[in-house]
């Protein structure tokens, strides 16, 4: 992970040295993003706990649409990818065709991941304090995102016992809400999930986890 940041950092440090000493009054800021969050879950069942480092990564494109004379105010909509992982000791099995799930002893497994990609659509209201001659400013930009699930996987693993499962029962479409903010290179980055992660059908089998919902809070960077 350290190398990601590592890279990233260096990417937007370049980048905005490199912007043109030519002002143009006409300017957009912020279309291209990158982040890296780390994954929570709410309303979990007891007992659950998640081990290790689960996360998300975002990449995509914002188009920049100020509303003010000045362009310190006004919206943005895109498109984007998310990939996210989750490791914990929840535990997915099908038993004669219905999948279950049951939290179980984190000592008794060596792997218990789950891998989501999704596809985004993030619309945010955009304030900052930019100007046609600095690209170094403050950000406050707060948004509400659909996502798409394109494809998921589960894997366990054990000392006795391995096996994949794909397409789990998420909910295909959801929806949450967002706050990216910061300084120049770096933005803090919060989402929160407003609807179950699971469909209503596996969420009726599994009344444990019929409110998990997705939280996640890291560093969002953006370019151009």
């Amino acid at each position: 992970m350290k190398y990601i940041i590592s890279f990233i950092s260096l990417l937007s440090i370049n980048l905005s040295n490199s912007q043109s000493t030519v002002i143009d009054d006409k300017y957009l800021e912020d279309q291209f993003y990158i982040g890296l969050h780390y994954n929570s879950l709410r309303n979990s069942p007891a007992d659950f706990n998640q081990n290790k480092f689960s996360s998300t990564l975002l990449l995509g494109f914002i188009r920049d649409i100020p509303l003010n004379e000045m362009r310190n105010f006004g919206m943005g909509a895109g498109l984007g990818l998310a990939f996210s992982s989750i490791n914990s000791n929840l535990k997915f099995e099908n038993i004669n065709n219905i999948l279950n799930s049951s939290v179980i002893d984190p000592n008794s497994f060596e792997k218990n991941k789950w891998n989501v990609s999704k596809l985004e659509l993030p619309i945010e209201i955009r304030w900052r304090t930019s100007t046609p001659e600095s690209y170094k400013f403050w950000r406050v930009y707060l948004g509400f995102k659909m996502s798409y699930i394109l494809s998921s996987s589960y894997k366990f693993e054990s000392e006795k016992l391995s096996f994949k499962l794909n397409r789990l029962p998420f909910r295909k479409i959801n929806n949450g809400v967002m706050l990216n903010a910061g300084n120049n290179t770096w933005n803090l980055s919060l989402y929160m999930g407003l609807k179950p992660l699971f469909n209503d059908e596996f969420r009726k089998l599994n009344h444990e986890l019929k409110d998990l919902k997705d939280f996640s809070v890291g560093l969002i960077f953006y370019i151009l």
